[in-house]
């Protein structure tokens, strides 16, 4: 199930005031708070993205329609407040890697099967993505990668 579009003007809101309280906890295990500047505007802007890690490296999965990601191609400085705390990092973006956005979905899958619908991935019985979906989804996958500064 996925959460309706117009739901995140309330949401995300929402959820950059918990991350930046001391009730982060209750969500920081798996949402983080992403800052960084508009490529046209220069502005600053900071959205609530869903992550995994692995060592230093965070990762956040979205998919073409979304905006927020063009900001960062070429590489970009971010800010992440991960679990409480602020980080500047490099952001690069991964769209074109099908081997790796394949590998990097699978896992990122396996830890959240409920995104599976926002990347119109079907899960079989075992929770499993199905080989088909994950296929065509790859196409329209962005994989943000991120590393401390």
């Amino acid at each position: 199930m996925t959460i309706p579009e117009p739901f995140f003007l309330i949401i995300n809101p929402a959820m950059r005031l918990l991350l930046r309280s001391r009730l982060h906890f209750l969500t920081s295990g798996s949402l983080l708070l992403i800052t960084y500047e508009g490529r046209k505007t220069g502005r600053r802007h900071t959205t609530p993205l869903r992550y995994t890690r692995e060592g230093e490296v965070i990762r956040c999965f979205t998919t073409s329609k979304t905006q927020w990601w063009r900001n960062l191609q070429g590489g970009k400085e971010v800010s992440l407040r991960v679990r409480g705390k602020d980080g500047k990092y490099l952001a690069q973006i991964i769209k074109d890697d099908t081997q790796t956005l394949r590998a990097e979905l699978e896992k990122y899958l396996a830890e959240f099967p409920q995104d599976a619908g926002y990347h119109e991935i079907r899960l079989d019985t075992n929770k499993q993505p199905l080989a088909e979906d994950l296929d065509r989804a790859i196409e329209a996958s962005v994989l943000m990668e991120a590393r401390p500064i």
